[in-house]
Formats: C-alpha cells, sequence, structure tokens
C-alpha cells in the first residue's frame, strides 16, 4: 500500500477524530478514564487488557515530528514558530492515533481477527527493516527494540486489516439527491408582519436582491448548502424550485425564510459532498466501532507519565519511515 507524505496511511484519517484525552475527568468514547497508576509506571495508557508503552509512544512522536514538522522547505521546529504549541499538537494527535489503534486491536480480540501467519512474517521483515535504519540518537530516544517494534507493527497491521474490514462494509453509494448541492439566494427575518409585507413585495414584483439587502437578518445573502442545512419546512419547499423561482414565504422554528434558486444543482460541488457523506459514513462506523469498545473496557490513562513525555529536538532524530516501512510490506 503506496502513501504520499499527506496520506501515510488509511489509520492517519483517525486523526480529524481526536479523543479528549488530556485532562483530568475525560472520558474515552462515553467511558470516564480515571488517571491513576494502574496503567503501571512505562505504561501510557490502558484499554482493556492492551497497554501502551512509553517505548511506542516515543516511536509514534518521533515519526509526526519528522512527518508534519516540516511544509515544504519551512521548518516549524524552528525558533520562528512556537514550537510548545506544535508539540503539544503532535502529542494530542499520537495520543489519538494510538487510542484508535488499540481500540481496533480490542474490536479485534472480540470478533476473534488475527494476522495470518504471512502477515506476521511481513510484520517481522518490516520491524527488522525499520529497526535497522535506526541511529544511535533515535534509538536512545525512543528505547524501542527491534522486539518492541515488531509488537508495535502487529498492533499497526491488526488495526489496519480491522480498519479495511470495516470500511468495505460501508456503504459507498450515494444518491445525486442525498449529494445535491443547492444555490440560492435568501431572505430571512424573525418578525411575522415584515414576512407577509416582504411576500406581498415580492408577489407585486418588487427586486429579491433589493429585499434582501434591506431587510433580511442572515449573515449572507447567497447561500450555497445541501440537505439537513435547514428545517425540514425549509427543505421541503427549497429543493422542489427550479432556477430563478422565487419561494413563497416558508414559516420555520426560528423565523421566516424566502429563497430565489440561483442553481438547483451544481454538479460540481454536489460531486465533492458525496465524497464527503462517504467519508462521513466511514467515520460514523469508526465511532460506532470504538465507542463500544471503550464503553465495555475499562481505560486508564497515564498523565503523569505523558506529561514527562517530550519531543527531542535532535537534529540528528530524523526518522519518519515507521508507516510507510510497514506499509510497503503489507497490503490489506
Amino acid at each position: 500500500m503506496k502513501h504520499n507524505r499527506n496520506k501515510i496511511s488509511a489509520l492517519l484519517l483517525l486523526l480529524c477524530m481526536s479523543i479528549a484525552l488530556l485532562c483530568s475527568g475525560c472520558s474515552i468514547g462515553n467511558r470516564q478514564v480515571y488517571f491513576a497508576s494502574k496503567s503501571g509506571r512505562h505504561t501510557v495508557f490502558k484499554i482493556g487488557e492492551m497497554a501502551c508503552s512509553r517505548e511506542e509512544a516515543k516511536v509514534y512522536l518521533a515519526n509526526y515530528k519528522n512527518l508534519y514538522g516540516k511544509i515544504y522547505d519551512t521548518d516549524l521546529w524552528s525558533g520562528d514558530y512556537d514550537t510548545k504549541t506544535m508539540e503539544e499538537s503532535i502529542k494530542d494527535a499520537v495520543l489519538s492515533h494510538l487510542t484508535k489503534v488499540y481500540s481496533l486491536n480490542m474490536y479485534a480480540k472480540t470478533k476473534e481477527i488475527t494476522l495470518t501467519e504471512e502477515e506476521y512474517s511481513k510484520v517481522s521483515d518490516a520491524a527488522e527493516v525499520y529497526y535497522k535504519s535506526l541511529n544511535r540518537a533515535e534509538r536512545k530516544y525512543t528505547g524501542a527494540s527491534k522486539k518492541d517494534i515488531e509488537k508495535m507493527y502487529e498492533h499497526y497491521a491488526l488495526a489496519e486489516k480491522v480498519y479495511q474490514q470495516l470500511m468495505s462494509g460501508v456503504d459507498e453509494n450515494v444518491s445525486e439527491d442525498e449529494a445535491r448541492i443547492m444555490e440560492a439566494n435568501v431572505i430571512y427575518v424573525t418578525d411575522a408582519s415584515l414576512a407577509k409585507d416582504i411576500a406581498t413585495q415580492l408577489k407585486n414584483g418588487a427586486s429579491f436582491d433589493r429585499l434582501a439587502s434591506t431587510y433580511s437578518e442572515a449573515d449572507t445573502i447567497h447561500v450555497t448548502f445541501g440537505r439537513n442545512t435547514y428545517d425540514t419546512a425549509v427543505e421541503d419547499v427549497v429543493f422542489q424550485l427550479d432556477n430563478d423561482e422565487i419561494s413563497d414565504m416558508i414559516e420555520a422554528k426560528d423565523g421566516y425564510y424566502f429563497f430565489e434558486c440561483v442553481n438547483k444543482y451544481n454538479e460540481e460541488l454536489s460531486e465533492q459532498n458525496k465524497a464527503t457523506i462517504v467519508s462521513q459514513r466511514q467515520e460514523k462506523a469508526m465511532e460506532d466501532v470504538t465507542s463500544a469498545i471503550e464503553t465495555e473496557y475499562y481505560s486508564d490513562f497515564n498523565q503523569k507519565l505523558w506529561d514527562k513525555i517530550t519531543i527531542d529536538q535532535n537534529e540528528k532524530i530524523t526518522t519518519n519511515s515507521f508507516f510507510t516501512t510497514l506499509d510497503d510490506k503489507i497490503v490489506f
């Protein structure tokens, strides 16, 4: 499975689904997380019986630092930028990624999904390649042995295997009506008598633009929107309009609307929306799985240890191939 710099793995899409783990009393999914010593001195967090080690977290941190620490030729870790905020953002992303990996591993256990012998062999090969790529500074910072790397790759590979299976079950068929993006001009007012007056003026041929500029309380006159943007009462009328057609007064929960249809089907935006809808379905599938796992199993986060872990700014720590090394070996 080949990836470019901005798409290291399908799993990295999970970064958009961050988990609030960084303050006392937060939760994973719908389950409370208790910050105690149960995780162990060198364990960052536990989900069920699975424990994420300090070494695994540091391997991810080192790779994330080098993968996302530069934009083109700009080094975001230089003194010209807020490196503290950058470090916090990277740590947030790594923690979110790792908790998802471990949740997917727990899900695999419940569904008896495992790696095949061939996949284990490729995991072992990838671990050997990646471990050999680490220089002295990188090995010292991560503290990871070859055996540790192999175990990390087992977690990562199994999570990606489960992820791909979950995504294959997501319906990618989106109807044109569901994805439809419409362009229109809008007048929105909250006063009933004013709305009736606007309705009368429109029937008498008044300019929609002039009335919108004069009376509308909306932030903008021209709107681009899809399904589930407005109340059902609005949608039932608006999505029946043809180009250049003006609606009658529409009474909604929050006020009164008038729409002038500019383009009832923006083809380019509608196609883009299809991809967005599929992505939302994929995220929902992931949320359903992880919420179920995280609700069922006790979760524990070692805040004290996590606060002590930092991202080493040593210029000799340049490793960024943890994900691609495995992806070059194995395809799900």
